[in-house]
């Protein structure tokens, strides 16, 4: 199954919502805030995401995606940081698993269907 950008989007903007909200309750966070965080911080970076694989994946190949979904975590983490906590470590992780997860959604839906 290969998705297009909207669906992407889509997909990505419910992943990461819901997991934010759900690990939320781990890190003393409100879920609202989590989950308002993680849509606000992908609602960003997914139009820059997108094209910038598409472009950077002929010089760089297999190291594109995880490269670049570093940089989207590091990003992202601005968002949790001024939306749901005052730590830059929470911030941070909650940011790496969140987009990992959402990595890993995609990834399994690219390879079936």
């Amino acid at each position: 199954m290969t998705l297009t950008q909207t669906e992407a989007f889509a997909l990505t903007l419910v992943t990461e919502g819901i997991a934010a909200a759900v690990l939320a309750r781990s890190f003393n966070v409100k879920p609202w805030r989590a989950a308002a965080a993680a849509v606000i911080g992908s609602t960003i970076s997914h139009p820059i995401l997108w094209p910038a694989t598409l472009a950077l994946y002929s010089r760089l190949g297999l190291m594109t995606v995880p490269l670049l979904e570093i940089l989207v975590a590091l990003f992202e983490s601005i968002a949790y940081r001024l939306i749901v906590t005052k730590s830059w470590r929470t911030a941070l992780v909650l940011s790496a698993i969140v987009n990992f997860l959402s990595w890993l959604v995609g990834f399994f839906l690219q390879r079936t269907g």
